[in-house]
């Protein structure tokens, strides 16, 4: 669960305007972008026994605590004309909202899980600033209400994207590459 919205975050955050009805051209360069992602997420219970097999395995825990994340992807003008035809369709997700504007782009966003055994639902507000054509910034916040937990997992997310190079160094178009 956490994965599928952190990825669909994270596109979003190399997407940022591409969230707009008709997709326009993007107001940033095309090529590698380097994205660092700090991700909290809280509100996740977990039974005893599945804490113990995450703990014995050196696996983690997820905590309230922040997670920085840095990713290098490539951002083609495909890419770009995919990606919210892609949210829709991948993660069942629609948006509302929408206001782009050549500096800035924002949305809300409600997805459905595919799986119908987990019953999850999320909202979310997305919030992106273009700083020219080489930088943006943003912020996003989702919530997520499973059938089998009481409360809602809450996940925020911040990101400040720098553009890299035309070269996208072999990295694919459909997916990150984590840096660290």
């Amino acid at each position: 669960m956490q994965k599928q919205f952190c990825s669909m975050v994270a596109l979003l955050a190399l997407s940022g305007a591409a969230l707009a009805q008709t997709p326009t051209p993007p107001p940033v360069k095309i090529g590698l972008w380097q994205t660092t992602n700090t991700i909290t997420v809280s509100g996740i219970q977990m039974p005893p026994d599945v804490a113990a097999r995450l703990q014995a395995m050196g696996r983690p825990l997820p905590t309230a605590q922040p997670r920085t994340v840095v990713t290098q992807s490539c951002l083609t003008t495909e890419k770009w004309k995919n990606i919210f035809t892609d949210m829709q369709r991948d993660h069942d997700c629609h948006f509302t909202n929408l206001h782009q504007t050549s500096d800035s782009m924002s949305a809300d966003m409600a997805c459905t899980s595919g799986d119908s055994r987990m019953g999850a639902h999320s909202i979310g507000h997305i919030d992106v600033s273009f700083s020219g054509t080489e930088k943006m910034h943003g912020k996003a916040h989702i919530e997520t209400i499973v059938q089998s937990q009481a409360q809602p997992i809450l996940m925020d997310m911040s990101f400040d994207s720098a553009y890299q190079g035309s070269d996208c160094q072999g990295i694919s178009p459909d997916s990150a590459k984590v840096i660290r």
